[in-house]
């Protein structure tokens, strides 16, 4: 390696060569070499090697340096003098080209070939690094915030070319409905669980493979709670699973009441745990398990209750009928209705609709029928009926109440709304009436001709 001092020396020993034949300092104009390549500016993946030319056209008696100019972080750094390296074994000249091996960063810049004392001959070049991003977070990698409050995520990346930040959500999409977003940061507002997660923010530059850093969002918010069904209809001896959904942050102990007592842990009555899934079971039931239940959840930030139903009532009807009838005088009214035990009897009432819209269920107008079902589908304790109700008025619009009894109790009545038919005019009488129209018209056609004639 070639000294500062040794450099100086060798420079101004070169340059005070004489620049013509004679020694009598008579003005001789020089013929300078030309560059054979404009300024460049050199984009490199960094460990790659780069290669930055500096060839003339013809030989020159001076001696060519390639230095890399100063920046913002280093002074002027001389690399080579008339072939001569000054600098280490990764830079090399080769066919007027300097060669750099191995890229660092720290190689960007601009570099500059020139001859001492000519100013008119120098050609500059810039080289730019590239490299792959790094992504660092800025806010906590787990924030616990509460419901309804706001959080943001924020992130930071560098590389060359700068990276470009993506956001994205493990296992499903953004809370915005996206499948991913842009940007340094990103605020969620009036959280709740169901933003909860862990977010990626993913930097990517098109150098190397994109790298990422996770983020958790945590919302603390008291117990909510769902049920499965509202009301459970069972029977002696059945086995059933009452379900109830809890979600909660922090945990919430969950207890199963029945009128309001706790329900004790005996052998048919178990309390199951599983994640969100509270489940009591009965088995088998008996007459004392019919009645309210309720799944009460509760944390440090509050409490909350559902309640379900164990009965052995059957349930409202469900109608499936269409409410137009295809039949001037009379209508087939479908129902569906659940009964842990086999439906014995149904009630139908029925009347034409009022004008004031009457609740009253029990008025004289009513036509009531009770009877034992002809014939039921029955799928589990989903039982499918039909009834038909005859000596109807055409065109007119009735209104129905039905209800259920299995082999205990009645269950509630449901109100229903149907219209039979317009009456249609049969062919006959249509044509007997055209046939009546076009006699009395002849008729009197007739008669016209007679009294003219007269």
């Amino acid at each position: 390696m070639i000294t500062a001092s040794l450099l100086v020396l060798l420079v101004a020993a070169v340059t005070s060569l004489p620049t013509s034949p004679d020694q009598r300092g008579d003005a001789v104009v020089e013929d300078l070499p030309q560059f054979t390549i404009k300024s460049q500016r050199l984009q490199v993946a960094e460990g790659k090697d780069v290669r930055i030319p500096c060839s003339v056209d013809r030989k020159y008696d001076k001696p060519m340096i390639i230095k890399k100019e100063k920046n913002d972080y280093n002074d002027d750094k001389l690399m080579f003098v008339g072939g001569v390296k000054l600098v280490d074994d990764r830079y090399k000249m080769e066919d007027g080209e300097m060669v750099i091996s191995g890229v660092r960063r720290a190689d960007a810049g601009a570099y500059l070939c020139y001859y001492q004392d000519k100013e008119d001959l120098k050609l500059r070049h810039f080289v730019e690094v590239q490299y792959p991003p790094t992504v660092h977070s800025i806010t906590p990698l787990v924030q616990r915030v509460s419901k309804g409050s706001s959080v943001t995520l924020e992130c930071t990346a560098e590389g060359n070319p700068m990276p470009k930040i993506r956001w994205s959500r493990e296992g499903g999409v953004m809370p915005s409905g996206e499948e991913s977003e842009e940007g340094l940061s990103m605020t969620l507002e009036g959280v709740d669980r169901h933003v909860e997660g862990r977010y990626s923010c993913t930097a990517d530059n098109g150098v190397g493979e994109p790298v990422s850093v996770m983020m958790e969002v945590a919302v603390e918010y008291p117990p909510e709670i769902f049920t499965e069904k509202e009301i459970v209809r069972t029977g002696e001896n059945d086995r059933v699973e009452l379900v109830c959904i809890v979600h909660a942050r922090p945990s919430a102990e969950v207890v199963w009441t029945k009128d309001g007592a706790k329900v004790p842990h005996e052998n048919r009555a178990e309390e199951h745990l599983g994640g969100h899934r509270h489940l009591l079971t009965l088995d088998p039931v008996t007459k004392e398990d019919f009645g309210l239940y309720q799944c009460r959840a509760k944390n440090p930030l509050g409490e909350s209750t559902k309640d379900i139903a164990v009965t052995d009532e059957p349930n409202t009807p469900n109608f499936t009928s269409n409410p137009n009838s295809a039949y001037e005088n009379s209508y087939t009214i479908t129902w569906d209705t659940e009964s842990y035990y086999p439906i014995t009897q149904y009630r139908i009432m029925y009347r034409k609709s009022q004008a004031d819209d009457s609740q009253d269920m029990m008025a004289a107008e009513w036509t009531d029928l009770t009877q034992a079902p002809e014939s039921v589908e029955t799928r589990g304790i989903r039982h499918s009926l039909q009834h038909t109700i005859t000596d109807l008025q055409p065109a007119t619009d009735y209104e129905a109440a039905v209800q259920v009894k299995n082999k205990y109790q009645w269950g509630s009545m449901a109100k229903f709304n149907f219209s039979t038919r317009k009456e249609v005019m049969s062919l006959q009488t249509k044509a007997s009436s055209a046939c009546g129209v076009a006699t009395s018209l002849a008729m009197l056609l007739a008669t016209l001709a007679l009294h003219c004639s007269v």
